[in-house]
């Protein structure tokens, strides 16, 4: 996959372009020194995935015991089964079991309480 470009200042009569199969980048030259640069499709991206990360904390009261395991259920509400990341108090990362409820909730399943956070994406 390779970009091919046609560069040129749009004072001098000139403007910039580069494309792929299923891409484009349009620059801009919008005052006597600035360039801007436009990726519409990125941009959409980049909007359409902000709303679909949260992060959940966890303290270790939030915990319930069953049979020797603790587990804890949380809504994300992102509203399909995305990825997780545990992260404990101490900034290390955590691998509980993950139990997918539903599209907006998940159960972790651990051998010990702890406190932290839950990044959902």
């Amino acid at each position: 996959m390779s970009i091919q470009a046609n560069v040129q200042v749009p004072s001098k009569g000139n403007s910039v372009v580069a494309t792929q199969p299923t891409q484009s980048i349009v620059v801009q030259q919008t005052e006597g020194k600035s360039i801007q640069v436009l990726d519409r499709q990125s941009i959409v991206g980049i909007q359409g995935a902000a709303d679909k990360h949260k992060t959940l904390s966890i303290n270790i009261n939030d915990w319930t015991s069953s049979l020797g395991q603790f587990y804890v259920d949380l809504t994300h509400g992102i509203n399909k089964k995305c990825s997780v990341v545990v992260v404990d108090s101490f900034n290390q990362t955590q691998y509980p079991d993950i139990i997918y409820n539903d599209n907006n909730t998940v159960r972790l399943i651990t051998s010990a309480q702890f406190s932290g956070k839950v990044h959902f994406n």
